[in-house]
């Protein structure tokens, strides 16, 4: 693949990925329908690819913000989009809060296409920030407003009901809450840091939204395609 594909084949694939969902039925060696499914890969070619990020971030071919000793590999997801692209979402953990992640998209020779990063983390205001990256360098960082808790505390909350009707960030939240089957703040939190990259998907915020589809995937939510539906809310 040459390198201007590289560059540009990952933002394309992201764009199109918004009308897909995830399928936890299908084998561990499918290949995604690109007009229909996003495939789970589970098994031993989970596990190489899971080690094939990890050598190399080691290796430096991998240029992540969040460190090693902070991801939780044991719950990492594996899946394929299409095109030959396989993508591994590893959650980040330590001083970062769900739905933190690092998401490395690899093309169907094992090379890194790009990296994308969620991290949110406490501000000093008492607040989540939410800062995301592209191959290391910071695309956007934003404070939500919204008070910290626990990682826990955001566990324990009831999910959120969808019967919000006024549009915006929290009609969005509420959205996402119903469709992820997740409490307020972590969906207050996705809707705050992905909701303007993600209405409306271009090369230029797709990056932001390639980390959305990392936390959708921590959470352990299956249904992109709905999620993304949510965003129409803005």
């Amino acid at each position: 693949m040459s390198k201007a594909k590289k560059v540009f084949f990952p933002l394309l694939l992201i764009l199109s990925i918004f009308s897909l969902s995830l399928s936890p039925n299908l084998s561990t060696t499918a290949k995604a329908d690109n007009s229909q499914n996003i495939g789970v890969v589970i098994g031993n070619e989970a596990k190489e690819l899971i080690n094939t990020t990890l050598s190399g971030i080691e290796k430096g071919e991998i240029k992540n913000v969040a460190p090693v000793s902070a991801f939780d590999l044991e719950k990492s997801s594996v899946y394929t989009v299409g095109g030959g692209v396989t993508v591994v979402t590893v959650p980040v953990h330590g001083e970062y809060s769900l739905p933190s992640n690092v998401t490395v998209f690899f093309d169907e020779d094992d090379t890194v296409l790009q990296t994308n990063e969620m991290l949110v983390t406490k501000n000093e205001a008492g607040n989540f920030r939410v800062e995301t990256y592209l191959n290391g360098s910071v695309v956007k960082s934003v404070d939500t407003d919204r008070p910290y808790i626990t990682d826990e505390e955001m566990l324990a909350e009831e999910p959120v009901n969808s019967g919000i009707q006024p549009n915006g960030i929290g009609a969005v939240a509420g959205c996402l809450g119903a469709v992820l089957g997740i409490g307020g703040t972590a969906a207050y939190i996705i809707a705050v840091a992905c909701g303007g990259s993600c209405a409306v998907p271009t090369p230029v915020t797709a990056p932001i939204c390639a980390a959305c589809i990392g936390a959708y995937a921590v959470i352990g939510a299956g249904g992109i395609a709905g999620a993304v539906a949510c965003f129409n809310y803005l």
